[in-house]
């Protein structure tokens, strides 16, 4: 059963990338919407994958993010160009390549490629142990830290601890009385701490981002879910709906931005999205396949139900470690 405090947290989250893009990055605090799925996504991990194998964990997840993603990216490898390299980086959302960081075509798809780092851990916790990608993470942060590869960029980027907190979350017991002063102190937070990081996807301008926006996403995911019994209301039920169409708006909001912008993007991507999801995304989520679910239990229920609200948007294109932004031309962009 999908939480409506989640859902209404990936309806605010969505629509603050959008406004972040709709005002041409006016407004930065929109960005931290990234940092909000991601930890909305460690969250929803911890919770919904008991009894899965690692197989059944990643197939489940590579129909939830595949089949809409390559709608939504082939009209933009026919409008921007692009390289062979570049092709292959939007099909398949790997963005290291040798000396490259690639960004897709449809360049917001480049935290579907953190995501899809996260459920690769996930999945190798869930056939080892959990100190066995926590250790080759730690490996990857200091040598991200030290050195210029890119692949130890993208491996240990910081942004995985905001995966991490959402992991740690799901674990905690929660009271309303904690919950609210949480909920406030991460809006607080989000309202007083500099954006100057706004852009930043590696080393420690990452780590900075972390502690100025992942803390507070945090504290914001803690509280809202301790809130659970306050949200039943009818007046979520659009940021419930917003949630949970979260995904094919952020996939397609940029396609909404062609013709719009400013409030009257913003608000069309929203009704974009939403007629999106329910005329594609969940036609999709119902198509999928055997060998995306979970194997029968002896009673011939299934095991753990499908994770169908798993947060897989994005925000900005990310920027550089500091002191290598001469790499940057290398790099591929949309």
């Amino acid at each position: 059963m999908k939480l409506r405090s989640i859902q209404v947290l990936r309806g605010v989250a969505a629509m603050a990338v959008v406004a972040h893009h709709a005002f041409d990055g006016d407004t930065r605090l929109g960005a931290a919407g990234v940092d909000l799925f991601f930890v909305i996504s460690g969250f929803i991990m911890a919770t919904c994958a008991g009894g899965r194998t690692a197989r059944q964990f990643l197939a489940d997840r590579a129909w939830r993010i595949y089949p809409l993603w390559l709608i939504a990216v082939l009209p933009w490898l026919f409008m921007e160009p692009t390289t062979p390299i570049g092709i292959v980086r939007s099909l398949t959302l790997w963005p290291v390549y040798g000396h490259q960081y690639v960004v897709p075509v449809l360049g917001v798809g480049w935290t579907l490629s953190f995501e899809l780092l996260f459920y690769i851990g996930f999945a190798a916790a869930l056939a080892t142990r959990a100190s066995v990608p926590l250790l080759i993470f730690g490996l990857c942060l200091v040598l991200g830290l030290t050195t210029n590869n890119f692949l130890f960029w993208f491996v240990g980027s910081p942004l995985t601890f905001e995966f991490l907190m959402g992991v740690a979350i799901a674990r905690m017991p929660t009271r309303e009385t904690f919950g609210g002063a949480a909920a406030v102190m991460g809006l607080i937070l989000f309202a007083v701490v500099p954006a100057t990081y706004f852009d930043q996807s590696f080393g420690g301008g990452a780590l900075f981002r972390v502690i100025c926006w992942g803390i507070p996403a945090g504290l914001l995911v803690y509280g809202l879910r301790a809130l659970e019994q306050r949200l039943s209301g009818r007046v979520f039920d659009l940021p419930v709906l917003i949630g949970n169409a979260s995904y094919s708006i952020y996939l397609f909001h940029q396609l909404v931005f062609k013709p719009f912008h400013g409030l009257a993007g913003f608000v069309l991507s929203a009704v974009a999205g939403i007629a999106v999801y329910f005329l594609i995304e969940l036609p999709i989520i119902r198509a999928r396949p055997g060998w995306s679910r979970g194997a029968r239990s002896s009673g011939g229920e299934r095991g753990a139900p499908h994770i169908t609200d798993a947060p897989l948007l994005a925000g900005v294109t990310p920027g550089p470690a500091e002191g290598i932004v001469e790499q940057r031309k290398g790099l591929a962009r949309n």
